[in-house]
């Protein structure tokens, strides 16, 4: 009691600050079986996280791995790709593909048979955003209405497919994907390692796995294609600097840069590399957290 008779108060007990650990997965196509092996290093060695952000083909490993987000989930993942990589994304079809650009189609390829193939690896009850239970999963895709970065998982009651779908609609290849009105393009025009989702979701730790542009600056590009991939890469590389100003918010040791540079000279449509491309990522997450201490 104080001399007024009143009770002193409690000081307020220091609680620690809850551990978010997040997964900032990059876009790089048929490289993002390199994501795969990393993710396989990380949680053999009990780094799991509470929260997943993708774009593109990181979209995907993040959807997939957010609904069992373990060691086994990441598993499951790696059996995945192995038997997407004996189908086909994409195929070098050149008659098709001019076909479609004299009948002014707005891409080259059709996005149905991607569709098809990764709706089949999703479970029945894994819809919305909200059937995820066990992570916070943000998937980011370009509204190229307004141009700006749009972030699905924000509302719950989102299509998680269709978020994907959004996502991986890089221009050229694929189609805008229409979605409530609105028309997306691959989150990786814009962000391609969107770290800034992870950050504003109350990440305290970021693993940012990079399968970003390699190419950029290393050779002539030849093609079409080539022109305009390596133009994609310049505008990614910039980007980057960006992301890190908004991931400065945490400790500079809550920051893990996983850059991948492998496979950089495999084609967009060639899967036969699948399981060398795993067993390098996880050979590059292993040497890192060795490099870091942590293991």
């Amino acid at each position: 009691m104080n001399a007024g008779g009143s009770k002193e108060r409690e000081a307020p007990v220091s609680q620690e600050p809850v551990r978010k650990v997040a997964f900032v997965l990059s876009g790089g196509a048929n490289r993002g079986a390199l994501e795969v092996g990393v993710l396989l290093a990380l949680m053999e060695h009990d780094i799991r996280p509470q929260i997943l952000v993708g774009t593109s083909i990181g979209a995907i490993n993040a959807a997939l791995l957010a609904i069992n987000p373990t060691l086994e989930g990441a598993r499951h993942l790696e059996k995945m790709w192995h038997e997407a990589s004996e189908k086909i994304f994409v195929r070098r079809d050149y008659i098709s593909a001019m076909w479609r650009l004299v009948t002014a189609k707005s891409s080259l390829y059709d996005s149905n048979k991607l569709r098809e193939l990764i709706e089949s690896f999703f479970p029945k009850d894994i819809r919305q955003f909200s059937d995820i239970k066990d992570a916070e999963l943000y998937i980011t895709a370009v509204d190229i209405n307004s141009g700006e970065l749009h972030v699905f998982g924000l509302d719950r009651s989102q299509s998680i497919l269709d978020a994907i779908m959004a996502s991986a609609a890089l221009p050229i290849l694929f189609s805008p994907w229409q979605y409530e009105g609105r028309s997306y393009v691959d989150g990786g025009v814009v962000s391609d390692l969107p770290m800034r989702v992870a950050v504003d979701a109350g990440a305290t730790e970021l693993y940012a796995i990079d399968i970003g542009p390699l190419q950029f600056g290393k050779r002539t590009p030849r093609g079409i294609l080539h022109v305009v991939g390596q133009t994609m890469d310049a505008v990614v590389s910039h980007q980057l600097v960006n992301e890190y100003s908004w991931s400065a918010k945490l400790p500079k040791e809550a920051i893990h840069h996983i850059y991948l540079e492998a496979f950089e000279n495999v084609r967009v449509w060639d899967f036969g590399h699948t399981a060398e491309m795993i067993a390098k990522g996880r050979e590059i997450g292993l040497e890192y957290l060795r490099k870091r201490g942590q293991i």
